[in-house]
């Protein structure tokens, strides 16, 4: 089970970072689930991880299933769920092993990027959650 952040700033522009996994495609940050830990808290973990910002949760706003996604690394099988973030600093510090750039972006600047298909998803899924909030 893995966890994709939505991490929004004060301006209301989301993270989005190019990683070695996704063949340079802008992705959101995220990563497994460990034992013991709830998806809100796992999410955290991965985003302070990747990303060096402290992360305030707000909820889990969709979900879904990837069984070997284009553009990644590896065969792979993934159930994940996306959670949305507020970022309380703005000190970025990227995961060198992971993430080689990042950008904060609108949603809708976000759809024109080279987006890998699943964080397409969750940028469209993320547009419908703010029209119902």
């Amino acid at each position: 089970m893995i966890a994709g952040l939505m991490i929004r700033n004060k301006n209301g522009e989301v993270f989005l970072a190019t990683g070695k996994k996704w063949q340079g495609r802008w992705v959101v940050v995220g990563g497994h689930i460990e034992p013991g830990e709830t998806i809100l808290e796992g999410a955290a973990r991965e985003g302070l991880e990747e990303t060096g910002l402290q992360l305030k949760p707000v909820e889990i706003f969709h979900y879904g299933e990837m069984i070997n996604p284009p553009n990644f690394h590896r065969p792979a099988h993934f159930v994940h769920f996306d959670c949305l973030f507020e970022a309380m600093s703005d000190d970025v510090r990227l995961l060198d092993k992971e993430l080689t750039e990042y950008k904060w972006v609108t949603p809708q600047e976000a759809l024109e990027m080279n987006l890998n298909p699943s964080t397409r998803e969750t940028i469209k899924a993320y547009i419908q959650y703010l029209k119902g909030n």
